[in-house]
């Protein structure tokens, strides 16, 4: 998915799906007074051409019976075919006590309307400032995204799991070692298949595909080789892990 949250307040560019005239007008007042840019778009599937030509927006603010599709759909779509890592807001006249896990999956947050100047401003900067913060620079070694989508953006969660991983990940390999000193070939192919989801959850494809050679293709003499390439490629996710959440505890 692409990272397209690195951008400055004073940069930041919004889609805009609404109806009313009138609400229309107060978010356009909003943006104004904030410097954003804005972008108000008929429908989502106006939104979805524009993120087609484009790709830079920071956040869609979409109401929630948008026609022909909905808020939630558009905001499914956005994420799981476009594989954008955009903030959707749901703006809504009415805000359900219960709602849908399915749902908040795919919208971060919802807006209330009509729009009130002070804490639509507020809500807005919060989700900004919290998809900067878990989405850093695009690298070569892991990405936040599948754990974003799970999560809907929940930053402890993240955070806990990319220390989980380092800590799984760190103990796992100490322990490949080990066994490959025993020649125990069956527990390797073993120890690999159940970390092979932690790389898959980094979406970091050197990691799982040596991983998958160490469960199923690899011959026993390969195995010396493929477990030192696994641990190089740990490290290299670690060092950047540890440069882009210094607050977090992670290390080899």
């Amino acid at each position: 998915m692409k990272n397209l949250l690195a951008s400055q307040r004073e940069h930041t560019t919004i889609i805009l799906v609404e109806s009313n005239p009138l609400e229309r007008e107060k978010f356009s007042h909003i943006s104004l007074s904030e410097a954003w840019r804005l972008v108000v778009c008929e429908d989502g599937l106006e939104v979805i051409q524009w993120l087609t030509d484009n790709s830079n927006a920071d956040l869609l603010v979409i109401e929630e019976n948008s026609s022909p599709i909905s808020g939630y759909q558009i905001a499914d779509y956005i994420k799981s075919e476009l594989g954008l890592a955009m903030p959707v807001i749901i703006s809504t006249g009415e805000i359900p006590i219960k709602q849908e896990s399915r749902m908040l999956a795919y919208a971060e947050a919802i807006l209330k309307k009509p729009f009130a100047e002070g804490s639509a401003i507020l809500q807005i900067r919060k989700i900004l400032e919290n998809s900067i913060e878990i989405s850093p620079e695009q690298n070569d070694y892991y990405s936040l995204e599948y754990l974003s989508e799970l999560s809907g953006g929940d930053k402890q969660f993240i955070q806990e799991s990319i220390e989980l991983f380092s800590a799984t990940i760190n103990t796992e390999l100490r322990n490949l070692k080990e066994v490959l000193n025993q020649k125990d070939y069956l527990r390797i192919r073993e120890i690999a298949h159940g970390i092979k989801p932690s790389f898959e959850m980094l979406e970091n494809e050197t990691g799982r595909g040596i991983c998958h050679l160490l469960n199923s293709g690899a011959k026993e003499t390969e195995m010396s080789s493929l477990i030192d390439e696994l641990n190089l490629e740990f490290i290299n996710i670690t060092n950047q892990l540890s440069k882009d959440f210094p607050e977090l505890n992670i290390g080899q």
